[in-house]
């Protein structure tokens, strides 16, 4: 009985440590879900000049772009980040809009490696012919490497949340090994270069597809209730001349111009609106008597001056009909098309 109890009592102690490696593990790893949750490596210093040389050489950066130095290797920065919030190496075929709302991809990470070629191509000048052995024993003085014979370059983890149903943050952390930025350096003897590991934090927010063309729309729709808005109160303070119309206004109508700066704004061309307590016929006699032109009719009631241009569409005209549209006590609209501009 003794020695069932020490195997339960043993079996219990192996589960209770198996319990607190995997919780360390968890704790260890934990995905961030936002900017600020991304850890900055220890001792890594803020490049401040960099970012800005980031910006200028790209103007349409948007979201967060941080930018660290540290004179920790590419490899220890790397393990530091695998150890932090995980990863699995390869490209993800993950869609992030696929994901719930809340919820954060797995972290995947790519890395690229010096090559012999590397060096060749960073020591350019030909009479600096066999530099790059140098620079790359620098490596193999002052670095261990990610595997034997591999030094890392290049490196980034990458993962995304899906903020919302029109919302996804993608999340990147990048390192460059920047020991051979510069390549031959008098004052630094190539066999013998200071590492320096440049770390690159980015949090860039996307909306989707819909929902940028909805926000494209609704901007769209500001910006013309702006421009009617302006129009109408231009109108208001300069309603246009018989002059300006190149016809008689009709006797007694009221120029309406907030209608006409809603059919107006953003054409190339102007619809004035008049209203009339005449009735249409009324109306078109006065115009076919002063411009002497028969009009077409569209219908009862319904009627069409060519101005310039020829039927059914003239570049300008006027028309006369019931108001079925704009209330009120009228009875008839009187709409002057005028051309503004002509569009190329």
């Amino acid at each position: 009985m003794t020695g069932k109890r020490n195997i339960i009592f043993v079996s219990l102690l192996f589960l209770a440590i198996a319990i607190i490696i995997s919780s360390r593990i968890l704790f260890a790893q934990q995905v961030p879900k936002a900017e600020k949750e991304i850890p900055i490596f220890p001792g890594a210093e803020r490049d401040l000049k960099a970012e800005s040389e980031m910006k200028e050489q790209n103007p349409n950066l948007s979201g967060v772009n941080k930018v660290y130095k540290t004179e920790a290797s590419v490899e220890e920065v790397f393990a530091f980040y695998l150890k932090a919030i995980g990863g699995k190496e390869g490209e993800s075929n993950e869609d992030p809009w696929g994901l719930q709302p809340g919820a954060v991809s797995k972290v995947w990470y790519e890395l690229t490696f010096w090559k012999d070629q590397d060096f060749k191509d960073i020591v350019y000048d030909t009479s600096l012919s066999g530099q790059w052995m140098k620079l790359k024993q620098n490596l193999e003085k002052n670095r261990k490497p990610y595997k034997p014979g591999m030094w890392i370059r290049f490196a980034h983890f990458y993962w995304a949340k899906k903020e919302s149903n029109i919302v996804v943050t993608a999340f990147r952390v990048g390192f460059e090994d920047t020991t051979f930025l510069w390549g031959i350096d008098e004052s630094a003897p190539t066999d013998n270069r200071k590492t320096t590991t440049r770390i690159e934090i980015e949090a860039i927010t996307e909306k989707s597809r819909e929902a940028a063309e909805e926000e494209m729309r609704e901007e769209r729709e500001e910006e013309m209730d702006r421009a009617v808005e302006e129009l109408a109160k231009s109108l208001k303070n300069n309603p246009p001349t018989e002059k300006d119309l190149g016809v008689p206004i009709y006797p007694g109508a009221k120029f309406d111009a907030d209608s006409t700066a809603g059919m107006s704004a953003g054409n190339d061309y102007m619809m004035y609106v008049y209203l009339s307590d005449d009735p249409p016929s009324k109306v078109e006699a006065f115009y076919e008597q002063q411009l002497k032109i028969k009009p077409f009719s569209a219908g009862e009631n319904h009627y069409m001056f060519p101005l310039k241009g020829k039927l059914p569409i003239p570049e300008e005209g006027l028309s006369v009909e019931p108001n079925t549209m704009f209330g009120g006590s009228a009875k008839t609209v009187i709409v002057i098309q005028k051309m503004v501009q002509k569009s190329d």
